[in-house]
Order: C-alpha cells, then sequence, then structure tokens
C-alpha cells in the first residue's frame, strides 16, 4: 500500500508519466522507449513467469507472479492474467515512458508490386524484431515456384519475382521459423496490351508496355491462316508503339509473343461514300459527302454527258468514319444535272444529282462606326429562291437591329432571285453591355447561313475646344478628347458622356465657367468605359466642380437643370508639389502638353519655384487657378502669355509663384517635346503688399464703411 501511495505521489510530480495494459505473447517482445520487454514460464509452474528488461545498461530478469512487479528505468512492469492456452500474458505498465508498441520476435510481410500475366512481383520485408536467417519457401498450390536462403535484418526487404504465375494464390513458408504467409492477386493484368488496330493503306498495330521493365515481343500479321509478315520490338517501361505491317489486308489475326501467346483478330469495313445534298450557288457547284464506313481516301469529280465538266478537274478527299465534308467544282454555263464520280483503290461509285440553286448572301460592309444614340448600317445582297428568315446573333441586347426591305421593315422575305436588304442597328445612349471604343463581332443570320459583321463604338458626345488659341479658331474637333486641353461645354440636363484619351496617375476633372457666375448648379459625373458612374461631384450651388480620380479609361458627363454652358478640363493633378519625370510626346494636334493642378492650400502665403530641365527646348508656364475669372482666362494651347505668372522657354528653366493667402489651385504648363523632369521647391516669405491684390476691393469697401460712420458720428456731435 505504501508502494502505490509512493507511486501516486510520484505521478502527481511527473508530467509524462503513463499507464496501460498490455498483451504479450510468448513469441513477441515489447518494446518501451529504449527497454525490450520478453517473458517465459516455468516448466513445472505455469503461474511463475520470469520477466526479462533488455536496457542499453543491461538486462533484468526476475521470477514473478500474479500482482508482483518489477521497476525498471522508472517504468513499474506488473504481472497481470495469464493465459496458459494461448500463452499470452496481461502485463501492466506504470511510470515514466513514452511509448510501448509489441511486435512478434520473427515474422515477414509480403507486398504485391506488379502483377501480370507474364510475372509476378512481391516484396517480402522483415517486420519482426530479430534478424531472419532461414530458407523461404513460395508455393502455388501444390506446386513449388522458388526456393531461396532469406536472411534480413530488421525493417530490410527484398523484391522477389515469379514468372509465368500458374494461379493468383501464393504461399510463402520460412521452413525453420514454422512461419507462413498466404496472398492473394486480385488481377494478373497482360504485361504486353493490344491497344489499338487500324489501317489506312498499311496495317497499323499500337502496342503498350504495361510493365516498369523492358520487354521483347514478337508480332505475326497472319492471313487465312498463313503469315504474311513478322515483326520483333523492344518495348521500354510504360512505352507505346505503332507498328506497321506493309501486307494491305482488311481481315487477319494478330499473334503476339512476350513469353504469354495472346491474338486479336480484326476486320476492316470498306469504306461507304454517299451524296447527301448538292447546290449550285453563282458558277459553283457544292457537293456534300458522308462515308459510313472505313476511312476514305480517294478523289471525286463531276461528270455531264460523260465528260468531266467541273475545275478543278477532281478533289483529292480523306473522309474518316461516319464524317461529314464538301467540295467545290466550279461549272460553267447553266447545268442543272450532273454525276458525281467518286473513286478509290477500295471503293468506286457514281451518283446523278438534280441541282439546287442555293443562297448566297454577302454583305456589302462587313464594318460599321456608329456614336452612342446613333444608328449603322449595313448593306446586304442575297441571290437564289425561296422564303429566308433574317436574324444577328452575339449582338448585346440594348443593340437593337431592324431589317429594312424596299423600305418596309421585315423579319422573312420571299426571294424572287436576288435581293438587297439593309440591316440597320440602333444605340442606346449610354453604354449597355458593351466598352466605348471597342468593336463588337456579330453574325448576320440568314436561314443557316452565318455572315461576321463588325460594329465600332464611340462615344456620345464630341466638344469643341475653347479658348484663343488656333485649333479652336479652325474648330479643331476629335472623337477622343485630350487631358490638358480645356473644352467648351453646352448642353441641357445632362449631356452625352465624352471619352478621354487614356490617362496616367491622378487626374482631376475641372468644370467651371459661365454657369457659376450664373449661380447655377451642375454636377460633374465620373463614368468607365461601361457607362457606369464611378463618382460625381460634391460642390455646393455657385462653386466650381471638380473630382479627383485614379482611372485609364474614363468618361465625363455634366448633369444640371435647363440650358447649362461651362468650361471642362481634365488634367493631372498634385495634392501637394512632388518632383516628376515624364515624357513630352506629340499629340495628334501637332504638340506635346502636359498641365498639372497644383492643390495651393498648403502653400499659401509661400514661394512655390518651380524648375524643368530637358534636352530639347521646352516651355514653362504657370497661372493663377483659384478664381472663377483666372480658370476662364487659363488656355493651355494659348500664345498670349500675358496673363500667366511667368512664361520661360529653355533646356533648364525655372520660374517663382507667390501664393496667395487665399489661392486654392495653381496650373503649370508644359509645352514642347521630350523627356522632362519638374521639380519644385517650397519657400518661406514675408507679407508682401501683392498679396492684398485678391482682397482690395474687400478692403476698400470696408474703408468707405469706416469713413461713412465716422461721418456719421461727426454730424451728430455738430448737431
Amino acid at each position: 500500500m505504501k508502494r502505490i501511495i509512493i507511486l501516486l505521489i510520484l505521478s502527481f510530480f511527473l508530467g509524462s508519466v503513463y499507464a496501460s495494459s498490455i498483451e504479450l505473447g510468448i513469441n513477441e517482445v515489447l518494446l518501451v522507449d529504449n527497454s525490450t520487454v520478453t517473458f517465459d514460464v516455468a516448466q513445472n509452474n505455469p503461474s511463475l513467469i520470469l520477466l526479462m528488461v533488455e536496457t542499453p545498461n543491461g538486462t533484468i530478469s526476475k521470477p514473478l507472479t500474479f500482482g508482483e512487479s518489477l521497476y525498471v528505468d522508472g517504468v513499474n512492469y506488473t504481472i497481470g492474467h495469464f493465459d496458459a492456452q494461448t500463452l499470452i500474458l496481461t502485463l501492466h505498465l506504470f511510470g515514466n515512458y513514452s511509448q510501448a508498441k509489441v511486435l512478434k520476435k520473427k515474422d515477414l510481410n509480403i507486398k504485391v508490386l506488379e502483377s501480370f500475366d507474364a510475372y509476378v512481383k512481391f516484396e517480402v520485408k522483415n517486420t519482426g524484431y530479430s534478424d531472419l536467417n532461414d530458407t523461404l519457401t513460395i508455393t502455388s498450390g501444390s506446386l513449388i515456384l522458388k526456393e531461396l536462403p532469406l536472411s534480413l535484418k530488421r525493417g530490410e526487404g527484398i523484391a522477389i519475382k515469379i514468372k509465368n504465375p500458374p494461379s493468383n494464390v501464393f504461399t510463402f513458408t520460412l521452413e525453420e521459423s514454422k512461419i507462413s504467409k498466404s496472398v492473394f492477386v486480385e488481377e494478373l493484368k497482360p504485361l504486353v496490351s493490344v491497344e489499338k488496330i487500324w489501317k489506312d493503306e498499311k496495317v497499323h498495330v499500337l502496342l503498350k508496355n504495361n510493365g516498369n521493365e523492358s520487354v521483347n515481343a514478337t508480332l505475326k500479321l497472319s492471313f487465312n491462316g498463313l503469315i504474311v509478315e513478322t515483326k520483333k520490338v523492344e518495348l521500354k517501361e510504360k512505352e507505346e508503339r505503332d507498328v506497321v505491317f506493309e501486307s494491305d489486308i482488311d481481315q487477319g489475326t494478330i499473334l503476339l509473343d512476350y513469353g504469354i501467346l495472346k491474338q486479336e483478330s480484326f476486320y476492316f469495313e470498306p469504306p461507304e461514300v454517299s451524296v447527301l445534298k448538292a447546290e449550285r450557288i453563282g458558277d459553283k457547284v457544292k457537293i456534300w459527302l458522308k462515308n459510313e464506313g472505313r476511312t476514305f481516301v480517294g478523289k471525286v469529280s463531276v461528270m455531264q454527258n460523260s465528260v468531266i465538266v467541273g475545275e478543278p478537274l477532281y478533289q483529292s478527299v480523306k473522309i474518316k468514319p461516319n464524317e461529314e465534308v464538301s467540295v467545290e467544282f466550279k461549272v460553267s454555263g447553266e447545268v442543272s444535272y450532273l454525276t458525281v464520280v467518286i473513286s478509290s483503290k477500295e471503293f468506286s461509285t457514281t451518283v446523278p444529282i438534280a441541282l439546287e440553286r442555293g443562297l448566297e448572301v454577302k454583305a456589302l460592309n462587313t464594318y460599321a462606326k456608329a456614336f452612342l444614340g446613333g444608328s449603322a448600317n449595313y448593306l446586304i445582297s442575297i441571290t437564289g429562291d425561296g422564303r429566308i428568315k433574317l436574324g444577328v446573333e452575339g449582338l448585346p441586347k440594348s443593340i437593337k437591329a431592324n431589317f429594312y426591305y424596299n423600305e418596309i421593315q421585315v423579319d422573312e422575305l420571299e426571294i424572287p432571285g436576288s435581293a438587297q436588304v439593309a440591316l440597320v442597328l440602333s444605340l442606346p445612349s449610354f453604354p449597355q453591355e458593351f466598352k466605348i471604343n471597342d468593336i463588337v463581332e456579330f453574325n448576320l443570320t440568314v436561314n443557316n447561313i452565318k455572315v461576321p459583321l463588325k460594329l465600332e463604338i464611340k462615344g456620345g458626345g464630341i466638344l469643341p475646344i475653347y479658348g484663343d488659341n488656333w485649333l479652336a479658331k479652325i474648330n479643331y474637333t476629335s472623337e477622343v478628347h485630350h487631358i490638358a486641353v480645356p473644352y467648351r461645354v453646352i448642353g441641357r440636363d445632362i449631356t452625352p458622356p465624352y471619352v478621354f484619351e487614356k490617362g496616367d496617375g491622378e487626374l482631376i476633372a475641372f468644370l467651371y465657367g459661365r454657369y457659376v457666375k450664373q449661380g447655377s448648379d451642375l454636377r460633374l459625373h465620373l463614368l468607365n468605359a461601361y457607362g457606369e458612374i464611378l463618382a460625381s461631384s460634391q460642390q455646393p450651388k455657385g462653386q466650381a466642380d471638380y473630382i479627383v480620380f485614379n482611372e485609364s479609361n474614363f468618361m465625363v458627363m455634366v448633369e444640371g437643370k435647363g440650358y447649362f454652358e461651362g468650361i471642362l478640363l481634365v488634367a493631372d493633378y498634385m495634392n501637394y508639389p512632388r518632383n516628376v519625370s515624364f515624357e513630352l510626346k506629340r499629340r495628334d494636334f501637332g504638340e506635346g502638353l502636359k498641365v498639372f493642378i497644383i492643390n495651393a492650400t498648403r502653400l499659401r502665403g509661400k514661394t512655390l519655384e518651380v524648375k524643368a530641365e530637358s534636352k530639347e527646348k521646352v516651355e514653362l508656364r504657370a497661372y493663377y487657378f483659384t478664381l472663377n475669372s483666372e480658370r476662364e482666362d487659363f488656355d493651355s494651347l494659348s500664345t498670349d502669355i500675358k496673363k500667366a505668372i511667368f512664361t520661360v522657354r529653355g533646356n533648364s528653366i525655372k520660374g517663382e509663384i507667390n501664393v496667395r493667402s487665399d489661392e486654392d489651385f495653381l496650373a503649370v504648363v508644359v509645352r514642347g517635346e521630350g523627356n522632362v523632369a519638374l521639380s519644385f521647391n517650397v519657400k518661406s516669405r514675408g507679407l508682401r503688399v501683392e498679396e492684398l491684390s485678391t482682397k482690395e476691393v474687400y478692403l476698400a469697401v470696408l474703408g468707405l464703411l469706416a469713413l461713412l460712420i465716422a461721418a456719421i458720428m461727426l454730424e451728430k456731435k455738430i448737431g
């Protein structure tokens, strides 16, 4: 009892103490961490157990009876029940150990590695505790297949191959250890298989080696019991090989020998080509053929009164089984009846045909361009006889399609020989299920004939350029509007979306001008190429509207109430001056241009130095961009430099801007071509007289008001 209490106290303080009960056979060993436990039984007293514990420091053994214990290396081994019939001992373990595992003293495991009709390969592995030095006998039924000495250390294994296995059941026996294991192999697959037999002008046999070793095989082609050809091949592991026989036969047997004899019979049906349909389209005859037999390789020609009348004289065709093909011949004159001649080495036939006149559909223009809210027209020429049904497929649902014949809208039409039909596409005012500047590809359908067409969709509005510059004077316009160029916007309620060129980096869309002076309330919308509104301006009534954004493909739209007029500018934006490098490229209007709108609220009362460096000569300008009148005076393309704060030209140029105390925005313009490095330097400065320029009107009013009050007070005193 005292010993049990001591063990319980120890288990309370030790974190890795375990207790378990394990059944151990007389021919088994128990591995407890680094210790090996075995037992033996006294011949004259089965209740007396000799327990042996082998450790790295030596072996400890002790005869014990039921309930008695042996304590070794922190583990207590207690004798439990012993079954004298099965020679199995129940052993109770308690103490500090991490794992316990039971192994047979001698044992082996058999694993099937490969199983084929030519051989079966097994892995024999020593899974017992002791090394094996024995004689292994492999039998199948009463037949001894192999006998060999076996010497394996614990955990070792060897591969054994049994050739030409007689059955699926194998028994492995260790003669001295009296250990026997039986293995059932579920399937003995063919080592070499015939995957496919086919014929073009020769007989082909596709062989496959299913095993992981090279194998030699002999193929023989037999016809009416006679061997007509023999082929020998070596197949690498898992290799497939096309073996070709030169003999041109349609029926026979393939004999395969790779240690196992196999045979495959084959029969190739001859080609069976028939004419499905024939029709005349203009001066061409089109014939549809179908092969319902083996692959046909031959020629097709057309004849009239035993004379070949087609051009070319014949068409070479290859038609696979159950395949349909068509051939065309040019036939001059009015021909209503022809004979189709189909011939090859294995098959030939002649088929008289009556020609049907088929439909010929041609689009006189396969491409059209249209703007949002507009329409696109296609002129379709149809030749033939009979009733036709007109339609389109592949168009977005928002684009409406209508057909007109003699200015009457039609969906079906009776063709009297030839007709011209107009296809009119009506576009919505906004992009829906398509992108601006994309090309939509779709099909015109006339019965089962499809004609591919293309539609290019452009933006809905084109703006005139604003300002006193040469582009405005010549009324220059473009479908895609330019960044850094101001445009005049005139509209009622809402404008169509205006497409701009691709942007790069952070941009600002600015709307200002007459509507601000009139106190109107407009809203600026930024849209993506699909017409979805991404952002809208939120400035209050009576102020200019702007949106700062970072989109490469975009459109701009203006919304208001009634008639309105303003100026729209999209330019590069800087929330605070930063050094940038860029390339000025010649634009469509003839020069390179870059405009930066700079947020000046954190620069108020300071001096901003602007410097540009370039290998080519460029022009650098700066403008105040705070008051509506200043924005109206801004013209990035103008040659009038009087309204700029400064204008300098050269390779390394700079200028200074005295930022007023109420400044909101500044505009910097760079014109020219080449790579430009633009840098900024913010300087502090004292109060200067010119800062009053934006407030002088208000100061004058306040001064007059003060004089008026003083005069009134003086008059009261005098009176």
